[in-house]
Parts: structure tokens; C-alpha cells; sequence
């Protein structure tokens, strides 16, 4: 049997041409929309909506204890289409969450989630310990909601926009040993050993 050996070219993102080094940081930051932690953006966006809801920064939190603390399961989708979107289901109360801007009179408001309709408020107790099914406070519930969600899917979007930024990619590029060919493709990993 013959041995063959290969040689070939390979770059470190800082000696590629300038199109060429455009071409692989956009193939990194694809990476990094395709790695993308959904647990972690959760996580994080769950501590977005207790900075909304209480004013207070407490970081990243589970989806276990925003459930548990403040009734609510926060749903999200960024996929840069039209089905994007962030939303909430469960029970807002305004003790737990007193930073939302909630109706006059509204106490409590009853939210389930739909991948078609978005949230949906389903009942309000208001301040004369009445629960309402339609009207001006359920009316005006669904305003609020609606509103958090459109807050918190910017929040999602920013976040996700974050890890796939040029400035995170290039931030965790410096440990990632990885080869390029001259026109910013990857090169096979067998080439990507340091030199």
C-alpha cells in the first residue's frame, strides 16, 4: 500500500483577506445561531421579566421558579419569521409583579397561551373582589399583556441577537482552534491543529 500525504493551506481567521474574513465570521455567527442555548436565553429572559414585573435585576432564573413565584410560563420563538413572537400563560398578580402597568382596579389576570392567537386573557379579579369574563378590565387586561409581550420579545431578540453578534462570536473565537481556506470557508478539522 502507498502512503499519500495531504498538504494544504489553511488560515487563522486573522490572516484571511477582508472578504474573505467576512465570509467566516458570518459562517461563526451561523454557528452560533445553530448552537444557540435555548435554556439559557430562557433562563435569561425569565430574569428580564422579573426586572419588568419587580424593578429588581435577580439574573438568569428557571422556568421553575418564575412558575413558582410568579404563576407564569414565558413561551418564545426567534426564527426571523412571522410566527416570532414571546408570550406568557398562567396568572399575573399585581403583588408578585407590581412594576407592570396594571389597569385601574386590576388585581389578578388569567392568561392562557396560544401558538395561533398569542396570549389570551381569560378572566380578571378586580379590587371589588369580583372575577370578570369580559368588559372594560378584561379589555384593558389584554392591553397590558399584550404590551408585556411585545417587552419581553424584545428582550428575546436582543438576546438572541447578542450571542450571535460579531462581538460574542469574535469574543469566543479566540479559543476555538479553527482553519479556514482562503475564501473564508471552513477547512477540514484535520487541519485545524496549531502549527
Amino acid at each position: 500500500m502507498k502512503q499519500i500525504t495531504v498538504s494544504r493551506t489553511v488560515f487563522t481567521l486573522d490572516e484571511l483577506e477582508p472578504a474573505a474574513k467576512e465570509k467566516a465570521i458570518q459562517a461563526l455567527r451561523e454557528d452560533a445561531w445553530e448552537t444557540l442555548d435555548s435554556d439559557m436565553i430562557a433562563e435569561d429572559l425569565a430574569g428580564r421579566f422579573i426586572e419588568l414585573a419587580t424593578g429588581e435585576w435577580v439574573g438568569a432564573t428557571s422556568k421553575k421558579q418564575i412558575q413558582d413565584k410568579y404563576g407564569i410560563v414565558i413561551y418564545w420563538s426567534v426564527s426571523y419569521s412571522q410566527s416570532d413572537d414571546a408570550q406568557i400563560s398562567g396568572t399575573l398578580d399585581a403583588e408578585t409583579s407590581p412594576n407592570l402597568d396594571w389597569p385601574d382596579g386590576v388585581r389578578m389576570i388569567a392568561i392562557r397561551s396560544n401558538n395561533y392567537t398569542g396570549s389570551t386573557v381569560t378572566w380578571v379579579d378586580t379590587d371589588d373582589d369580583e372575577r370578570h369574563y369580559d368588559g372594560r378590565a378584561l379589555a384593558d387586561a389584554q392591553q397590558m399583556v399584550n404590551n408585556l409581550n411585545k417587552q419581553l420579545y424584545r428582550e428575546v431578540r436582543k438576546l438572541v441577537e447578542g450571542y450571535t453578534s460579531e462581538d460574542y462570536v469574535m469574543g469566543n473565537y479566540i479559543d476555538l482552534p479553527r482553519r479556514f481556506d482562503e475564501n473564508g470557508q471552513y477547512a477540514p478539522a484535520m487541519f485545524w491543529a496549531e502549527a
